[in-house]
């Protein structure tokens, strides 16, 4: 597992402990990505791009930052 995967999974925690309406925060922060968060896997690569662009998003969209 890579740290695409982990921020994957902390944003589905921080969904979950903070009781938010899934489908309208994934999509939120898909919208700014630029893809699905919920299709990230163990396998995918750690894509700088991608990782910086899910920072970038989780940041806009529930004003968290991902470290």
């Amino acid at each position: 597992m890579g740290k695409l995967y982990d921020y994957a999974q902390r944003i589905e925690e921080h969904i979950q402990r903070n009781n938010l309406d899934v489908f309208t925060t994934r999509g939120a922060i898909g919208m700014k990505a630029g893809f699905i968060v919920s299709l990230i896997t163990p396998n995918d690569p750690d894509d700088p791009v991608k990782i910086e662009k899910l920072r970038n998003a989780v940041q806009s969209v529930l004003g968290i930052r991902l470290d």
